[in-house]
């Protein structure tokens, strides 16, 4: 799948590499992704590995590439309250945030996922700005938010919810 300055595809054994340098030594966007649970890097890693080579029917995750073919990061979806169906992004490079990748990424990856869904949804906490920033220019909503439930560096905040309908994500994105 391709959209402007971007392309999301399926893992391959190149991007391992990246998995362990983002684990490692480039750690600083697990400041932003839940960084209120504690993932052990090694096992991280190992779900990588074992998503090599398995095409699943419906894609839950895929690797983004710039069109001048580096690996940046991920787009993935998960299901919250056994139902709907929540998107994500990770960028871990603070130099690769504030191109535009994050939103053709997230935006081709939603237009995927709504060949399936009526509504997407999307979770962050209200600590993490750039997040909510990205999803509120999507055209995100927010539709719930659970006060003082995060703790991040010793401060309390919000657990953010928000939610789109198929229709007006193509009012805003196409």
């Amino acid at each position: 799948m391709k959209n402007k300055n971007i392309t999301l595809r399926y893992i391959k054994e190149s991007d391992i590499a990246d998995y362990i340098r983002w684990t490692t030594t480039e750690t600083e966007w697990c400041q932003w992704d839940a960084p209120w649970e504690e993932d052990d890097n090694q096992e991280f890693v190992q779900r990588q590995r074992n998503s090599l080579d398995k095409t699943p029917e419906r894609y839950s995750k895929l690797e983004i590439d710039t069109a001048d073919g580096r690996h940046i990061g991920w787009v993935s979806a998960y299901r919250i309250d056994s139902e709907k169906l929540a998107v994500g992004l990770d960028i871990p490079a603070v130099g690769n945030r504030g191109q535009g990748y994050g939103y053709n990424a997230l935006t081709l990856f939603m237009a995927y996922q709504f060949e399936h869904e009526d509504v997407l949804y999307t979770q962050t906490w209200s600590g993490n700005t750039p997040m909510i920033r990205l999803a509120e220019k999507i055209g995100f909503t927010e539709c719930s938010r659970i006060p003082n439930i995060r703790e991040v560096r010793g401060q309390k905040y919000d657990a953010l919810t928000f939610s789109i309908s198929k229709s007006d994500f193509l009012k805003f994105n196409w």
